[in-house]
């Protein structure tokens, strides 16, 4: 990388937005002396930015030398570029000069922070049989029917950008890809009836665009085939009878689309299917027979339905079915005992539907709590799991008969459920239950031994204010050091009559979300209590305290040094990854800020707080009351109330600033979107207590804050999402920086 001062470090807000001057970024003009079109070309790149490789030097006429990135043929003729591991990029794309390059076989500029538009003389490259423009977040514009002159193509790549218009009717020439990935981009319209002659293609990925339309029926020619998704569009029709022809297929992702009729019964014959995602779409009828005849599948989600029947028993047949997900439609009857033939399974969600039966024991806790969860069934553990899930009134209990408030009825299930947990984990845990006489229950477990209800009352003196460690909207944070030695930290909720139904739903929310994750990124959840003299939650203890806390003393601010800042950074990204993607449905945490931020004696982030989380709910608007912590909450909200992923991560860009500045960036922030947007001097924003970073940390510094301004766009839309920014931060560079420091 190219060496710096760090002083002179700059952040252009504008290579996030379509703002930029182009005088602001050419510096000279390539260096005449070079000795080859090649070669002048790539100083002209140099020279558009300054991050280029720091190897691609002017007074070097030779680009095959030693030049990072370059590669060259016997004659001395530029045939690889790759660019991919030069994460500081910032060139305009459409500025640079292909036409030279006459001999190259393979261009990799993905994740290389390029913006503006892919060149029309892209086309030029007629030897091209790999083109990777992958994860620049700001490229922007139409595909360039050029692109149909690079008849070689066997790799096209422009998935995680911001592409628009429609799919060139042109790409259909392209007759020698065997893998196409255009997803995650803003493509529209049709997929084009032309895109049929590509019969050499193995991977045809479309996910996560605005396409719309029917599966064309030539899909079926694509015989090749091993990789189809076109998830998250707006297709609609039913399945093509064409798609049968499929046979080779491994992977076929049909999921959030429009997509009606039922499953095709032919669907049972493609027997290399490992996964099968049909979820989120308006399919109906019952599940066919047939589909226990795909006995390699290992995923089968078919979620969000309108399904009706009974499950069948051939599903039992799926001998390498890890994952099961039937939930949210309208299946009825008994759950087949033949599930219980599944041994690999670790996930199985079958809620949300008019079904009965015993949900095997050999499933897993997570498992467990999908199959029941949700208030409408309870779950008892004998020989089996029994687990109704009728819409009308409250499940009956064959071996077990309470009658309690609806809101009693919640915590007993999830008292259920976490003594489940727990008892997985530690088969030694001791769990200690207490019906006081007034009726209210109280339950609570640790990981290595008893705690009890007098013990926490014991060690906070009955929550003396001298143990009060913190306090929020719904309550304050107790220190509680229980007999055998372990420090616990106890939220005990407010108890105003007059909001009690607000703290109750907080309450039972943070129970229902922290008993459905695990990460090692959460605070732990180790139990709780609901009892008249007082509702509390008992949870990990974290030493050092809150972010907040942390960055606003100058002693414990000094310890939190980059390093430590970085990985802050990185471990929330992850919690909040694993939250919308990892879990069905997406969880959205709605207050992330520096004060639900925990770290503990290593000063590893722990999020914490999730009394105003929300499962998103495919089938509603999701509209919702504004909540959250002024100062980090997305604008949309302010005039939709409807909450999203994009929430979480406009509130993740405040606090990824906040954590390298020292400071929460307050005006900084409203000013990046002004039109005349100077530019960030690195040093101008830096926490002032700590020493300069070094060269490598500087890097990785400029990296994240680069995602945090991206994360910080106005429109939500054009915002990343966590899994990238996660990805993004974990990405080889960064880890062999992480290691060299």
């Amino acid at each position: 990388m190219a060496s710096f001062n760090i002083a002179f470090v700059v952040l252009l807000w504008a290579s996030f937005t379509t703002v930029m001057s182009p005088a602001a970024t050419i510096a000279v003009l390539a260096s005449e002396s070079s000795s080859s079109p090649e070669a002048r070309a790539l100083l002209n790149w140099k020279n558009l930015s300054s991050n280029f490789p720091d190897s691609w030097k002017a007074t070097d006429t030779s680009p095959c030398s030693k030049w990072d990135g370059i590669t060259c043929n016997a004659a001395g003729r530029v045939t690889e570029v790759d660019l991919s591991e030069f994460y500081l990029l910032q060139a305009e794309l459409n500025k640079l000069n292909f036409s030279s390059f006459q001999y190259l076989v393979r261009l990799n500029l993905s994740r290389s922070r390029f913006y503006g538009t892919i060149p029309d003389t892209i086309g030029t490259l007629s030897k091209l049989t790999h083109l990777d423009l992958s994860s620049n977040i700001d490229l922007q514009g139409v595909i360039p029917p050029t692109i149909s002159k690079l008849s070689n193509l066997i790799f096209l790549s422009l998935f995680g950008n911001s592409i628009n218009g429609s799919i060139p009717t042109q790409m259909g020439n392209l007759r020698n890809l065997n893998e196409l990935d255009l997803g995650e981009n803003s493509l529209l319209g049709s997929i084009p009836t032309q895109m049929g002659n590509l019969r050499n293609l193995n991977r045809l990925m479309l996910g996560h665009n605005f396409l719309s339309g029917s599966i064309p029926t030539w899909m079926g020619n694509l015989r090749n085939l091993t990789e189809l998704d076109l998830e998250g569009n707006s297709l609609s029709g039913s399945i093509p009878t064409q798609m049968g022809n499929l046979r080779n297929l491994t992977r076929l992702n049909l999921g959030v689309n429009s997509i009606s009729g039922s499953i095709p019964t032919w669907m049972g014959k493609l027997r290399n299917l490992t996964e099968l995602n049909l979820g989120l779409n308006s399919f109906s009828g019952s599940i066919p027979t047939a589909m226990g005849n795909l006995k390699n599948l290992n995923s089968f989600d078919l979620s969000y339905n309108k399904f009706t029947g009974s499950i069948p028993k051939e599903i039992g047949d799926m001998e390498h079915l890890v994952r099961l997900d039937l939930s949210s439609n309208k299946l009825n009857g008994s759950i087949p005992p033949q599930l219980w033939k599944l041994n690999f399974i670790t996930y199985m969600d079958l809620s949300y539907n008019d079904l009965e039966g015993v949900v095997p024991d050999k499933i897993d806790s997570k498992c467990l709590y999908e199959a029941c969860r949700k208030t409408k069934g309870l779950c008892s553990h004998y020989s089996g799991t029994t687990c109704t899930n009728k819409e009308e009134g409250l499940p009956k209990m064959k071996k077990i008969s309470i009658i309690v408030s609806l809101s009693i009825i919640i915590l007993v299930a999830l008292v259920i459920v976490a003594v489940r947990f727990n008892l997985s984990r530690k088969a030694n845990s001791i769990i200690e239950t207490k019906t006081p006489k007034n009726g209210d229950l109280f339950s609570i477990w640790n990981y290595d031994g008893t705690i009890a209800f007098s013990d926490i009352m014991e060690a906070t003196k009955e929550f003396d204010i001298k143990y009060c460690i913190g306090t929020g909207g719904c309550g304050s944070v107790y220190m509680a050091k229980l007999p055998t030695g372990k420090v616990v930290a106890v939220k005990k909720f407010h108890r105003l009559e007059v909001e009690e139904r607000t703290y109750e739903k907080s309450f039972i929310n943070e129970i229902h979300v922290l008993t459905t994750i695990r990460h090692r990124n959460f605070v732990k959840l180790y139990g709780f209590c609901s009892h008249r003299n007082g509702t509390f939650l008992v949870y990990e203890y974290m030493d050092r305290g809150s972010l907040a806390y942390v960055l606003g003393i100058e002693a414990e601010a000094m310890e939190l040094d980059w390093r430590k800042r970085l990985n802050v950074i990185k471990g929330v990204a992850q919690a909040l990854s694993y939250l919308h993607h990892d879990c069905m449905p997406p969880i959205i945490h709605r207050d992330i800020s520096s004060n639900n931020v925990l770290l503990d004696a290593d000063l590893e982030p722990h999020v914490s707080d999730f009394g105003t989380a929300k499962f998103l709910n495919p089938d509603s608007s999701n509209r919702t009351i504004c909540v959250g912590t002024y100062g980090y909450i997305a604008p949309e909200l302010a005039y939709t109330m409807v909450v999203t992923e994009k929430c979480d991560v406009y509130s993740f860009g405040v606090l990824a600033l906040e954590t390298v500045m020292g400071r929460h960036p307050g005006e900084l922030i409203s000013s990046l979107s002004l039109p005349n947007a100077k530019d960030i001097i690195l040093q101008d924003v830096l926490d002032p207590r700590l020493p300069p970073p070094t060269e490598l940390v500087a890097q990785d510094l400029i990296f994240s804050m680069m995602l945090a301004i991206a994360c910080l766009r106005t429109n939500p839309k054009s915002r990343p999402t966590m899994q990238y920014i996660s990805q993004e931060l974990q990405s080889p560079m960064n880890l062999r920086h992480t290691l060299s420091a």
